[in-house]
């Protein structure tokens, strides 16, 4: 296919966001185990109510063979759910793993998703890591990063010609008509970038934008890379900042203890799950998540669950939205100072649906506060 065309224009000094306003999304992950009729409800109910209180967007992520995520092996599927019961929030899905999939059934997936939403759709990609997950596609996993930069070419160009060109059974090159066509012309793409330079200067490079996590980073770290994305941005021509958005564990009490009781023992839960899909990967000899070479250490239930406390420590001491809403808004404010235009808020690692739907609404406070913080003092 022909190669994506290259948007020119003017950029910032330093390549920064300006000034435009911290905004929060919703985002889904959860650890199901055997609750999937309750997570689907949660999610259903969750962007409902984000819809309503005006957040940017709602987040359903792919995941495949383990109870972490597992709830959500395709994310155009709970897209479509989404967009069935909001009206104007961005519908995105936070990360197709494009190696595991033809590149045009994406195209036909999300392109129907955007005319049942009335062009809400956006997507951000990945490469993959688990090397399990790739039984669906095993001879795609050692070229899974190269795969996916094509993809994202492909996608591009698809959706917005309405053309797929490629051979046919028979070797011959054949261009073909995709449908249906979508709401929007263009299609906005992030790629999930977890610790690694070298992918935050291929979004720049590819002018995508940055969907990212303080997994394997601090809110300083991240600062840097996302000076790197930006300045790969500009250097390749494309118009404009792009857009980083930061996925933050989140749960916001009416106090930081309660927040810290609460949302803390939920997050030791959910990150033990995490651990022991880590460990399955290793054990079938794949790498960790962010391409972090394997530990035998994970295989010892003694490790992991001294692993995950050391998470849930971390994670409490400014890398999660998890405390008040005067704890989070100070959060808040500090990852919008590093580059960050927005934040996903993971809420469902929270098995109570009642709390998460009133977390949800002092995150709007959050949201509120971190954007009146944003806003110009005007002289007397």
């Amino acid at each position: 296919m022909n190669a994506d065309s290259r948007q020119t224009g003017s950029h910032g000094a330093d390549g920064s966001a300006g000034e435009r306003p911290l905004d929060f999304g919703v985002f889904f992950f959860a650890a199901v185990g055997d609750r999937a009729e309750e997570t689907y409800r949660l999610m259903l109910d969750a962007a409902r109510r984000a819809d309503e209180l005006g957040f940017g967007f709602v987040s359903t992520p792919e995941r495949h063979f383990h109870r972490f995520g597992g709830a959500f092996p395709n994310p155009a599927v709970t897209s479509a759910a989404i967009a069935a019961v909001t009206s104007r929030i961005q519908i995105r899905a936070g990360s197709v793993v494009t190696p595991l999939h033809p590149a045009a059934r994406i195209v036909e997936d999300f392109a129907m998703v955007d005319g049942i939403s009335g062009g809400r759709v956006a997507i951000s990609v990945g490469s993959g890591w688990n090397v399990n997950d790739f039984v669906i596609a095993p001879e795609k996993y050692e070229t899974r990063r190269e795969q996916m930069i094509k993809d994202v070419t492909d996608i591009r160009t698809a959706w917005r010609t309405g053309h797929w060109t490629g051979p046919n059974p028979l070797g011959v090159e054949t261009t073909l008509p995709v449908f249906p066509r979508p709401v929007q012309d263009d299609l906005s793409v992030w790629v999930t970038a977890s610790r690694s330079e070298g992918t935050f200067r291929e979004a720049g490079r590819l002018g995508c934008n940055i969907l990212t996590h303080l997994e394997n980073q601090d809110v300083e770290s991240l600062g840097d890379k996302i000076a790197l994305y930006r300045s790969a941005r500009a250097e390749a021509g494309w118009d404009g900042p792009g857009k980083v958005t930061v996925m933050m564990h989140t749960y916001v009490a009416d106090d930081a203890a309660t927040a810290r009781e609460v949302g803390g023992g939920a997050l030791r839960d959910y990150l033990l799950s995490a651990i022991d899909l880590e460990a399955l990967a290793v054990e079938a000899g794949g790498r960790m998540s962010g391409n972090k070479q394997g530990r035998e250490v994970l295989s010892a239930v003694k490790a992991q669950r001294k692993l995950a406390e050391l998470g849930v420590n971390r994670y409490l001491s400014g890398n999660s939205l998890i405390g008040s809403v005067e704890e989070c808004t100070e959060t808040a404010r500090r990852v919008r100072a590093a580059g960050v235009d927005e934040i996903a808020c993971l809420v469902d690692f929270v098995a109570d649906p009642r709390l998460v739907l009133a977390s949800l609404e002092r995150v709007a406070a959050v949201r509120r506060e971190a954007a009146r913080a944003a806003e110009p003092v005007l002289a007397a």
